[in-house]
């Protein structure tokens, strides 16, 4: 399909019809998809040009809209059209639509995971959504690119897309924010300079968060060190609830049950109440004591304790390392899944018993561990987007020194990033470097 560029110039056999009007658009700068109605004035003449080749239009096209624009967030294309749901009879049993902000939107993690936002997957079969994307003036180009796929799609849900690179408009009400961009450690940089510089840009979307989102959005954050950037972002969003933010360690309970079922020779669906404890750092610390298999204790399925105890919890470290010698490239597709499974643990109610792993703020958590730090800890969800700690967890003295090595290492990242979450200056001592393979 074409895809319209919107000016504010007047041509009369371009004009919309009265009954359709919508906002003027940025050409090469913002995509606002407004299907749901928008008002414009009746003196303010819109022209279309479509991005088809000049000899290929049958009439004049627009100017280009001088680059310095200062608007950061507009409409584009078919997402210009506008409708009301509710005259449509088959949209007339769909939920309010919800808006859904995402950072990071032109990688390749994005590039999987905004269509499974878009297709229902996510939010389910009768949810509409806006989609507000962020990326930098970078790859601002490449967000046009993912306007477009999105428009040439076709999604019936779908019903708003923007872009832009400014988080104080792209974050405007949003109720989801999807924080996966963050700059990957280069050669030569040391932990300390990646937590400094990612937790740089958390800061500011924290703050962006804090000053136009929804009082009540729930904040996922994906950019390593996604906890201690979660705990950034959150310091820097006061008036939003700090049990409203996760980092995201559902892709490690996902390689944990993936390798708990290979082990056993059973499905991976057989497998529940995985957790992973800590950081997502290799100090995380994936938990058989808790874990079961067609509902019976894991240790008593899998009775090599050796295995469990060392090479389960190293393949789970290692498998995003094993992954890249084999795809050369860090996962994609599998973090946006696990992206997906960490927002449907909190839109779906928890099965009986059962329980997730997200990393969330420690304050008021029943394990003794230290507070005011982001911690994967097992959580179960009534479906209403928050969670509860889950209570009835067994904790031996192997899981606890575990445990307490992760915290620890933690807790020296909230100090190298204490000039960046108001508690004075910074002072790093992390004992050891523990990224994650892939985050090199």
């Amino acid at each position: 399909m074409a895809l319209s560029k919107i000016s504010t110039s007047h041509t009369p056999s371009q004009t919309l019809k009265p009954n359709f009007y919508s906002k003027p658009c940025v050409p090469l700068q913002c995509y606002d998809a407004r299907r749901s109605g928008v008002s414009f004035e009746q003196h303010r003449k819109l022209r279309i040009s479509c991005s088809v080749a000049p000899n290929q239009v049958q009439a004049p096209v627009a100017p280009a809209v001088p680059s310095d624009t200062t608007s950061n967030r507009d409409c584009y294309g078919v997402f210009c059209t506008t409708y009301d749901l509710k005259a449509d009879e088959k949209t007339k049993s769909w939920k309010s639509l919800i808006k859904i902000a995402v950072s990071g939107a032109a990688g390749m993690i994005s590039n999987h995971l905004l269509f499974k936002l878009a297709s229902g997957e996510v939010f389910g079969p009768d949810q509409p959504i806006a989609l507000q994307l962020l990326g930098s003036e970078r790859s601002l180009q490449a967000l046009e690119g993912v306007a477009m796929e999105l428009e040439d799609s076709l999604y019936p849900l779908l019903r708003e897309v923007s872009i832009g690179i400014n988080p104080y408009e792209v974050f405007q009400d949003c109720e989801w924010a999807l924080l996966i961009g963050a700059k990957p450690r280069g050669p030569g940089m040391e932990r300390a300079g990646l937590l400094d510089i990612n937790g740089q840009i958390f800061a500011e979307q924290g703050k962006a968060l804090n000053a136009v989102a929804s009082r009540n959005v729930k904040v996922i954050v994906v950019g390593n060190p996604c906890n201690t950037n979660a705990l950034i972002c959150l310091k820097n969003a006061p008036n939003i609830p700090a049990k409203n933010f996760h980092a995201l360690t559902r892709l490690d309970e996902n390689r944990a049950k993936c390798q708990l079922a290979l082990k056993a020779g059973v499905f991976y669906d057989k497998v529940s109440n995985m957790t992973i404890w800590g950081n997502h750092s290799t100090t995380q610390v994936p938990d058989f004591l808790n874990a079961k298999i067609n509902g019976i204790p894991v240790k008593e399925v899998i009775k090599d304790t050796k295995w469990l105890e060392t090479e389960f919890t190293e393949r789970v470290q290692k498998r995003g390392g094993v992954l890249i010698q084999k795809w050369g490239r860090s996962s994609a597709a599998s973090t946006a899944v696990s992206i997906v499974d960490a927002i449907r643990s909190l839109v779906t109610p928890t099965p009986e018993g059962d329980w997730f792993s997200t990393g969330v703020y420690t304050n008021g958590n029943p394990y003794g561990i230290a507070e005011d730090i982001v911690f994967s800890m097992p959580c179960r969800s009534k479906g209403d987007g928050d969670y509860e700690l889950a209570k009835d967890v067994i904790i031996d003295d192997f899981l606890r020194e575990r445990i307490k090595k992760s915290e620890a290492e933690l807790l020296a990242e909230k100090r190298c990033v204490a000039h960046l979450t108001g508690e004075g200056n910074a002072f790093c001592d992390l004992p050891e470097d523990t990224m994650l393979p892939g985050e090199q």
